[in-house]
C-alpha cells in the first residue's frame, strides 16, 4: 500500500492474526445462539430479554482429602488471565479446600484477578459460586453506546474503551463495602499495566493496600479499546495480562515459598507450545503460526517461570485452552449459563492434580519458610473475612 512505512515482521505476523480472528469472527456468526447471546449483551431488551436463573448447586458432597506433602508449608497461587474461562478458578479454590491447603500469597490478572480477589477476602468455594452465578451482565459489564457518537466527532478524543468498568466494582463495592486489598485474609497482587507511561507494575496488598477491591478488579477487567482504562494517581491503567499471563514477580521476590501453583486458563496444557512443524505446506497454515507467534511472548515468560522453580512448581491447567480462541474469549465472559460446567471442570482438573501429588513426598522447606516456622507468624495488618451477603 503506497504510504504505508510500518510492515516490519511484528506488523505482518498482527496482520495475519487480524485476518485470522475476522475468520473466526465470521464462522461464529454464523452460530444464532452466539448471535442471540451477542446481542442480548450488546442491545439488551427490557421486557424480552429477562435475566435467566442459573443454578448455583455445581459441587459433589465436600470430601476432605489433605495433602501431607503441603503441610506446614508456604504456598502461593499464581491465577492466571482468561476471560470468563476464569471462572472455573471456583472449582480450584473448591479442590484447595479438601486438601487443606490456603496460599500464603495470590498473585493474578484478568479474570484471575476477579475470582482470586474472592478468595482473598475469605470467601469459600460455595460462596464464590453463589456470589458469581447470581450476577447478571448488567453487574459486571456496562457498554456506553451513548458516547460513541460524541467520541467519533471528537477523532477519538477522549475515549479509552467501548465498555465501562464501574458495574463490576459497584457489584464488588456492594458486596465487600470498602474493604482494602491492604486488609485481606490472603494477601493479592495483580498485576497492572501503565497505558501512560508503558510500565507493567502490581497494585495489590503490599503495593497499594489503600485501593479498594471493587477498583483493583475494575482495573483488572480493562482491556485497550475494549473496557476503558481506569485513573489511578493521575495515570491511567489497564489489565496486565495483556503483557504476562502467568504473573510472578511477587512470588519470586519473596523467595520464600516452599511450592507454587500456577493456575493455567489460555495457555497450551502444561505451558507446552504444539509442535506445528510443516505448517508452510498446509492450506492456511501461516494463520496457524500466527497464533503460535502471538502466544509467544507469553510462552517464553512461562518457560522462565518454569526453569526457576523447576519442582516447585505445578501448573494446574483449569480450563480447556481452547474454549478461549477468537470470538469465544468474550462469549465465555457474557454467557453465565456456561459458568457452572466451567467450574465443576476446574475442580475436576485441580482434583486431579493434587492426586498425583498425595504420593508425593513432603515438599522440602525454603530457608525463608523456615526461619517464618522459628520465629512464628508473622505481623500482618488485621484482615477482614468476606460478607455472607450483600450489603
Amino acid at each position: 500500500m503506497a504510504g504505508r512505512l510500518d510492515l516490519d515482521l511484528y506488523n505482518v505476523l498482527t496482520g495475519f492474526g487480524w485476518a485470522r480472528e475476522r475468520g473466526e469472527l465470521i464462522k461464529a456468526t454464523i452460530d444464532p445462539r452466539f448471535l442471540l447471546r451477542a446481542r442480548r449483551a450488546l442491545f439488551p431488551l427490557p421486557i424480552v430479554d429477562r435475566p435467566g436463573v442459573v443454578d448455583a448447586d455445581v459441587f459433589p458432597p465436600f470430601r476432605r482429602r489433605p495433602v501431607s506433602a503441603f503441610e506446614g508449608r508456604r504456598v502461593a497461587l499464581i491465577a492466571g488471565g482468561g476471560a470468563g474461562a476464569c471462572v472455573s478458578l471456583i472449582g480450584v479454590r473448591r479442590a484447595f479446600e479438601e486438601a487443606g491447603v490456603e496460599p500464603a500469597l495470590i498473585t493474578a490478572c484478568s479474570g484471575g484477578t476477579i475470582w482470586g480477589a474472592m478468595w482473598a477476602a475469605g470467601m469459600s468455594a460455595e460462596q464464590m459460586t453463589e456470589f458469581s452465578l447470581s450476577w447478571h451482565l448488567e453487574d459486571y459489564l456496562d457498554i456506553q453506546w451513548a458516547k460513541v457518537p460524541r467520541y467519533a466527532a471528537a477523532a477519538l478524543k477522549g475515549f479509552t474503551g467501548l465498555a465501562k468498568g464501574e458495574a463490576i466494582e459497584r457489584t464488588f463495592n456492594e458486596r465487600f463495602g470498602s474493604l482494602m486489598v491492604g486488609e485481606l485474609s490472603v494477601p493479592l497482587e495483580s498485576i497492572v499495566y501503565d497505558m501512560d507511561r508503558g510500565t507493567v507494575d502490581y497494585f495489590g496488598s503490599a503495593s497499594k493496600p489503600d485501593l479498594t477491591l471493587g477498583r483493583l478488579v475494575r482495573i483488572a477487567i480493562a482491556l485497550p479499546l475494549f473496557i476503558e482504562s481506569v485513573e489511578v494517581d493521575g495515570h491511567l491503567y489497564v489489565d496486565g495480562g495483556i503483557i504476562e499471563l502467568l504473573p510472578a514477580e511477587p512470588i519470586l521476590r519473596d523467595g520464600g515459598f516452599d511450592h507454587v501453583f500456577g493456575v493455567n486458563f489460555m495457555l497450551p496444557p502444561q505451558l507446552e507450545p504444539e509442535d506445528i512443524t510443516g505448517w508452510q505446506d498446509k492450506r492456511m497454515g501461516i494463520l496457524k503460526a500466527s497464533r503460535q507467534a502471538e502466544q509467544g511472548v507469553q510462552l517464553e515468560f512461562a518457560s522462565r517461570l518454569r526453569a526457576t522453580l523447576g519442582s516447585r512448581l505445578t501448573i494446574i491447567d483449569a480450563a480447556d485452552h481452547r474454549l478461549l480462541r477468537g470470538p469465544a474469549f468474550y462469549d465465555l465472559f457474557i454467557d453465565r449459563s456456561r459458568w457452572p460446567a466451567l467450574i465443576r471442570d476446574g475442580y475436576e482438573r485441580a482434583t486431579r492434580a493434587f492426586d498425583a501429588l498425595r504420593r508425593a513426598p513432603r515438599v522440602p522447606a525454603s530457608p525463608k519458610s523456615r526461619k517464618l516456622a522459628t520465629r512464628g507468624a508473622r505481623k500482618t495488618p488485621p484482615t477482614r473475612r468476606a460478607p455472607t451477603a450483600h450489603a
